[in-house]
C-alpha cells in the first residue's frame, strides 16, 4: 500500500476538531481526489501528511503510514521517503519557491539529498523530464529566478522538482488554482500522461468537482473536517448519496440553489453532521449520526441519503 491513514484526528490545541476522525489508502497508481470548500481540512490533511502541522495544532489520533513507514513519526525513515517515493506540489508556488535560488538550484535540490548527485548531474538527469514539462533546459533559463517566470512556469519548476526523484505518489494541493483556464488544461493534461507513463500515483487535493471528475478514479468529499462520501467518480457524479455531495455536483454544472448559510468555525459546529445547518433534509438523528454506511471505498456517512442510494 502506498498510503494508508487510520483514524487520523488533528485538533487545535484548545481541543476543537479541525480533521478527522479520518481513514484512506492508496494503492500504488491510485488517483484519488479529496474534495471539499475552504475550511473542510484539506491541506491539514496534506501537512499532516509531511509532519509539517502549524503552530497551534497537533495530531490527537490516528497513524499515517507510507509505504510501510510512520509519517507521524520523525526520524530518518521518514526523512528517507518524503521528497524520495512521496513528494509535494504546492498550491502557491511563489511563496514555495526561494527567491534567492535559481531554478538550476531548486532542481538539484532533492536529487542531492536523496541520490547524493551533483548539480551538474541532476541536471543532466533532468534534461528529458524538464524538457517534457515544457521548460527550456538550457542554462540561459536555468539561470533565472522564481519571480522572473510565469505562473504557469513556476508551477511546472515545482512539478519538476517534486518528480526529480521518480517518487511513486505524488501530493498535489489545488494546484491550478492561480493558473488561467488554459493554463490549468495544459497541466491536467501533463499529469495524466504523466501518470500513465511512470505508473504514479496521486491524492488530489481540490475544490474542483470538475477538475476532480477528470483527474481522479475515486473521490472522497469533506465537509467541515469530516469525510461524508466516498466512491467511484462516475458514481459519486451520477448517484450522490449525500446531500452535500449531491450539491457539489450542482454546484459543478452550474444549477442554481435555494440553500444559505455557511461551515461555521471550528469549535461552533455542531454535533453529528457539520452540514445540517445547511441541509434541506435534516433531522433530529443528524445531531448524532448513524455509522459509515457501505465500504471505506464506497460509502457515506448520512442519515437521510438521497433516494436511490443502496448502500448497507
Amino acid at each position: 500500500m502506498s498510503l494508508h491513514i487510520d483514524d487520523l484526528l488533528l485538533q487545535r490545541a484548545d481541543g476543537a476538531c479541525l480533521l478527522g476522525p479520518l481513514s484512506l489508502s492508496l494503492a500504488p497508481g491510485d488517483r484519488l481526489g479529496l474534495l471539499g470548500e475552504s475550511g473542510s481540512g484539506k491541506s491539514l490533511l496534506i501537512q499532516a501528511l509531511f509532519g509539517v502541522l502549524p503552530p497551534g495544532v497537533i495530531q490527537s489520533g490516528g497513524t499515517i503510514r507510507a509505504f510501510g513507514v510512520p509519517m507521524d513519526v520523525p526520524g530518518p525513515r521518514r526523512d528517507a521517503i518524503r521528497g524520495a517515493r512521496l513528494a509535494w506540489v504546492p498550491q502557491d508556488p511563489l511563496q514555495a519557491l526561494n527567491p534567492l535560488l535559481t531554478l538550476a538550484e531548486h532542481l538539484a535540490l532533492l536529487p542531492g539529498i536523496h541520490r547524493n548527485e551533483s548539480r551538474r548531474a541532476a541536471l543532466t538527469r533532468l534534461t528529458p523530464l524538464i524538457a517534457r514539462l515544457g521548460l527550456p533546459p538550457g542554462p540561459a533559463f536555468l539561470d533565472r529566478f522564481p519571480h522572473q517566470l510565469s505562473g504557469g512556469q513556476r508551477q511546472r519548476l515545482c512539478l519538476a522538482m517534486a518528480l526529480s526523484c521518480d517518487p511513486e505518489l505524488l501530493v498535489l494541493d489545488e494546484p491550478t488554482t492561480a493558473l488561467d483556464p488554459l493554463a490549468q488544461r495544459a497541466f491536467l493534461d501533463l499529469m495524466l500522461d504523466l501518470q500513465r507513463e511512470r505508473g504514479l500515483g496521486f491524492l488530489w487535493i481540490t475544490h474542483d468537482l470538475a477538475l476532480a471528475s477528470k483527474a481522479c478514479d475515486r473521490l472522497l468529499v469533506l465537509y467541515g473536517g469530516q469525510p461524508l462520501e466516498a466512491g467511484p467518480r462516475a458514481r459519486l457524479l451520477s448517484a450522490p448519496g449525500h446531500p452535500y455531495t449531491a450539491r457539489l455536483v450542482e454546484a459543478a454544472r452550474r444549477q442554481p440553489s435555494m440553500e444559505s448559510g455557511f461551515l461555521p468555525a471550528p469549535g461552533d459546529r455542531p454535533e453529528g453532521c457539520p452540514y445540517q445547518l445547511r441541509c434541506s433534509r435534516t433531522q433530529t438523528s443528524c445531531s448524532t449520526w448513524a455509522s459509515w454506511k457501505g465500504s471505506a471505498w464506497d460509502g457515506l456517512r448520512c442519515d437521510a441519503p438521497l433516494e436511490g442510494t443502496s448502500h448497507a
